[in-house]
């Protein structure tokens, strides 16, 4: 057991944060003692334990404690069997919200030394950070505090998947018919007050497609007629069962121009044990997709499903690839709580190697260029959520909404508007979870 002396209990959270998210093998196994104490410029901290017995003072230069504390803890245990160094210092789950103020300010070389000695980030992961950064470059340089993004949430499901932990409801026709009633009222009745059209508007879930093609024109009806056009109209079209040439041909007229159609694994033995339809037809919806002439069409696969090894993950990969659609987004499996394979504490032992970087390479090999970064905490890989994107065609709102570069409207249960202030800093309102 860790035990931390400090008055500070935002310190002992991040302290505890750090060892979670760097020995994650270990971590409910640690026993030691760590004292802190905090005075002008100077931390004294001293950890003693098992087998550990260390002090020092740490100077403080214009930076919060916990930077050096965290230094000074990833020095010391860095040489452990399962520590992990990615992201070195920084366990938030935006990471490039924070670096990319290193990258704005400084030459490449001087980023790359600035990333080690401030954050313990080492240089092949700074220059893959930088590679995002310079792919949301354009878009952070024409941000500002009049652009805004809308937020749809549909909280329905063909079925409930083993990994899903969000608040959803399985399809029913009458709480689709009253929830599309609500939402569409809400729609209507909001007071607008920007006087242009949004950047982006992404309806999510969910399974939007599960609510009917009724349903779903008239929430995308509400949506034109209240903000007008849009530069990118995403719908996440995520469950092939959950499809028909009538909803894509309608998506298409109504002027929505990216939609995900999300396969997860293309491996039949873990998808069959997901509680999710088989990928047999994806070939066929994909190709109807294409042949409408969607803008962009997005693939999610989940890196770390039951039963998946790490030649399964790869072959994956390499069919999503095989499709060429214009994004792909990786995610690693993060046990939450809410899911099955959580509530039967599942643990994977699987060994996947340096799975991560064989992932990246196989795919800027093939012209697909990270655009935006996540983490995710209880992830049974890496906490790394990616998304891939070919030239031209990274998605606006998953880089204001992960980087929190512009206002975000949000409508449907659980969703969150987030309206920037004249600081930089957002106001925040989270719409009830409970229908």
């Amino acid at each position: 057991m860790i035990k931390i002396e400090n008055e500070s209990q935002g310190l002992k959270k991040s302290i505890f944060e750090f060892f979670r998210m760097k020995l994650p093998k270990d971590y409910e196994d640690l026993n030691f003692d760590i004292k802190i104490k905090i005075e002008d410029q100077n931390v004294f901290i001293s950890i003693f334990g098992e087998n550990i017995n260390s002090s020092e003072i740490l100077r403080l230069s214009d930076e919060k404690a916990h930077f050096a504390i965290k230094r000074y803890l990833f020095d010391l245990f860095s040489k452990e069997e399962n520590f992990d160094p990615s992201f070195g210092i920084l366990t938030g789950v935006r990471p490039l919200k924070l670096i990319s103020k290193v990258f704005e300010g400084s030459s490449y070389d001087e980023s790359l030394k600035i990333l080690w000695d401030k954050y313990r980030i080492g240089n092949e992961e700074a220059d893959f950070l930088y590679k995002i950064y310079k792919n949301q470059e354009d878009l952070r340089l024409n941000s500002n505090l009049t652009n805004y993004n809308v937020y749809v949430h549909i909280p329905f499901c063909p079925s409930r998947c083993l990994y899903c932990s969000f608040d959803t409801t399985i399809e029913n026709k009458g709480k689709m018919d009253l929830y599309t009633k609500n939402l569409t009222y809400d729609i209507n009745s909001y007071e607008l007050e920007f006087s242009k059209e949004p950047n982006s508007i992404y309806i999510g879930g969910g399974t939007p497609t599960s609510v009917g093609f009724e349903n779903l024109e008239k929430i995308i009806d509400a949506l034109i007629n209240k903000f007008g056009k849009t530069r990118e109209f995403t719908v996440e079209c995520g469950r092939i069962d959950s499809l028909s040439l009538e909803i894509l041909n309608m998506l298409k007229d109504k002027g929505v121009n990216r939609i995900s159609l999300n396969p997860q694994t293309f491996n039949e033995e873990v998808i069959n044990k997901l509680n999710r339809v088989s990928n047999k037809d994806f070939c066929f919806w994909f190709d109807r997709a294409r042949e409408l002439g969607f803008e962009t069409i997005n693939m999610d696969l989940i890196m770390g499903l039951p039963g998946e090894d790490k030649a399964s993950i790869l072959d994956s990969i390499k069919k999503a690839i095989d499709f060429s659609p214009e994004n792909i987004t990786l995610h690693t499996l993060a046990l939450k709580n809410g899911s099955k394979l959580f509530e039967n504490s599942y643990h994977n032992t699987e060994d996947f190697g340096n799975l991560l970087e064989e992932s990246k390479r196989l795919l800027m090999e093939n012209n697909y260029e990270p655009y935006y970064l996540y983490r995710q905490k209880k992830s049974v890989i890496s906490s790394e959520n990616i998304g891939y994107a070919k030239k031209g065609h990274a998605s606006i709102y998953n880089i204001v909404m992960m980087e929190e570069l512009e206002n975000i409207i949000g409508f449907g249960l659980g969703a969150s508007t987030k309206i920037l202030n004249e600081k930089g800093k957002f106001e925040r309102n989270l719409n009830s979870k409970k229908s």
